[in-house]
């Protein structure tokens, strides 16, 4: 599949310090504005109140008005982002501003704040029942020393019930402002037009100004370990591994970082997934990826019935070594090229897919030529580029845990 070597991108420089930018593409009547705000979060309690002011904005009346008229909002937090997107048809141009402004200028009662923070509550009951959550808090904690309160998927549900209307104000006084976000529209509509109808419906929208984004956090210890978290009774385990990736330089360090991870356990394929789920059927759910949070890395997961855990964990040592030691072979370099680059090319084709990437180049640090760019240099990848990245795989680099009944386990695994 040929990934397109250009696409319509009008960026423009908004008061406030906010960064619009529109494409046009026509595949279907619609129009999709996605507003991405960086979060400098501080404390737990800053992540328990955003959650909280998630779940307000979900019930706005705005968002409401929207939705009868066809249209689509969704709002969340990922990590240290706080994502908006509102899609209707193009016709509803002028709408979709309004609904975005009165969001991002609301105001709070205590009735919405407190309808708020019972849902959000109950959400985080379940979640902290979930292994996934627990193992997931519990990879971050290893890799940094502590437990970040961004890099927690889920805040707790007592911290949550504390959440006041007063904290709910503050935190969007705070965190709510233009300075530094992105806002990403894509769709059937002229992009100039799209930029000017939300450059003046934003006009006023203004905040707090913290000043500079902090920086990335400091990972606690230089030596990585791998260690067991006791869970009695659980009969399935989760090994959550991760090690930092090779720092970025530009944007070939970034394509080489997402080829290895597509080698080592990106497909059905992929040496992991040939391993543990096709060859010893230790696991139906296996994967190695990159992510990003504060810095490229490489996240390992694998589910595995208890009793097979040391078996999985001798395979994943001898996987992660071999990798980090030889790299690709030139037929999964081409495998995973095809791969990347075919998914890029349907995701700029698609109006969600392009949206989506547009959004990933702000979360991730990225420029908006990303897009072209990452296909264009996932291309002339060399294996010895790769081997380079998939070095940062090696056992010795490997940060994480493995959560189950680990009464038999060794306390620190490789």
């Amino acid at each position: 599949m040929t990934v397109p070597t250009t696409y319509d991108l009008v960026t423009r420089a908004a008061a406030g310090g906010l960064t619009l930018s529109a494409s046009r593409l026509d595949t279907v009547p619609l129009l999709q504005a996605n507003l991405a705000v960086p979060l400098p979060i501080g404390t737990r309690a800053d992540t328990a109140a955003l959650e909280v002011l998630t779940a307000c904005w979900t019930g706005h009346p705005a968002c409401a008005r929207l939705e009868q008229w066809g249209g689509i909002v969704t709002v969340h937090r990922t990590r240290k982002w706080l994502l908006f997107s509102v899609l209707a048809t193009s016709d509803l141009l002028p709408l979709l501003a309004d609904t975005l402004t009165e969001v991002v200028t609301t105001r709070y009662t205590p009735e919405t704040v407190g309808a708020a923070v019972a849902k959000v509550a109950q959400l985080a009951t379940l979640a902290d029942a979930q292994p996934a959550i627990d193992s997931m808090r519990e990879m971050w904690a290893q890799f940094y020393g502590h437990l970040p309160p961004e890099a927690d998927p889920s805040p707790r549900a007592e911290e949550v019930r504390e959440v006041t209307v007063d904290q709910i104000s503050d935190v969007h006084r705070r965190f709510v402002v233009p300075r530094h976000a992105g806002l990403a529209l894509v769709g059937a509509a002229d992009p100039a037009q799209c930029l000017d109808h939300f450059e003046t419906a934003l006009a006023e929208w203004r905040g707090h100004d913290a000043g500079p984004l902090p920086g990335p956090r400091p990972i606690a210890t230089p030596s990585p370990g791998i260690v067991s978290r006791h869970r009695p009774g659980r009969q399935q385990t989760q090994i959550r591994l991760v090690a930092a990736a090779q720092p970025r330089t530009g944007i070939a360090d970034f394509a080489a970082n997402q080829v290895a991870g597509a080698v080592l356990g990106g497909s059905f394929a992929s040496r992991i997934n040939t391993v543990l789920r096709e060859q010893h059927g230790l696991a139906y759910r296996c994967k190695a990826t990159t992510d990003f949070i504060d810095q490229d890395v490489f996240v390992i997961e694998a589910d595995v019935t208890t009793s097979r855990v040391p078996e999985a964990m001798r395979h994943l040592h001898r996987l992660t070594e071999e990798f980090a030691t030889t790299g690709p072979t030139q037929d999964e370099l081409d495998a995973a090229v095809g791969f990347i680059n075919g998914a890029y090319a349907l995701n700029l084709g698609s109006q969600l897919g392009r949206v989506a990437l547009l959004n990933a180049c702000s979360t991730q640090n990225l420029p908006g030529s990303a897009l072209v760019d990452i296909p264009a240099a996932t291309a002339r990848l060399t294996v010895e580029d790769v081997r380079r990245a998939a070095a940062h795989c090696h056992p010795s680099r490997l940060a994480g845990v493995v959560v189950g009944d680990a009464e038999h386990f060794p306390a620190q695994w490789f």
